[in-house]
């Protein structure tokens, strides 16, 4: 069904006459309902963090990206973002996976962003929100030193945004996330 708006309740910016068609139930509209609704109006298919870790221990502007197989590409490091404690979960996650102490790890949010970007694995345009964290490890171990290194099965690299911009391969898949870094931390 429809309704109008009446002049005592319509906002002072709408001007004529105002229709909304709203859904109608057989049954009782619940709130379990009104959540799947909400759910669906939301565009955002993924919420990552972004993490941006810049080599301190030599005078090139470098970020440490690692080789993600899935994507056959060099990526950012970057996590599910989490509701709750996101911040001590990126450092949990970071020490785990580059086998540092926790306490060596700091996380400072920078800023987000919600952009529209293809998606190599699933072959298809998605919507990504994007939260940056600059990360900084206060020691790093000699073998994180060199320009590529593995820890724990995963190979990474130390890039400059320049390198980055240079690889044909990175900008096709993820010069949102290169030029997003570039313009927020480099």
């Amino acid at each position: 069904f429809f309704f109008q708006a009446e002049d005592g309740i319509r906002d002072r910016d709408v001007t004529g006459v105002q229709t909304c068609a709203l859904p109608i139930y057989r049954d009782k509209y619940n709130h379990e309902m009104l959540m799947n609704d909400i759910r669906e109006l939301n565009l955002i298919q993924h919420n990552h963090s972004l993490i941006a870790i810049r080599d301190t221990f030599e005078k090139e502007n470098r970020f440490l990206v690692y080789y993600d197989e899935r994507w056959d590409c060099k990526l950012f490091l970057n996590y599910k973002t989490v509701d709750q404690n996101n911040e001590d979960v990126i450092i949990d996650r970071i020490s785990a996976d580059l086998d540092v102490d926790k306490r060596k790890v700091s996380c400072n949010y920078v800023t987000s962003r919600v952009q529209e970007k293809y998606s190599v694995s699933h072959q298809e345009n998605r919507i990504y929100n994007h939260r940056l964290y600059e990360v900084t490890l206060s020691k790093y171990s000699e073998k994180m030193k060199k320009d590529s290194f593995v820890v724990n099965g995963k190979r990474y690299y130390w890039m400059s945004v320049t390198e980055m911009e240079k690889d044909e391969n990175i900008m096709e898949k993820n010069r949102e996330v290169v030029d997003f870094v570039k313009e927020k931390i480099v």
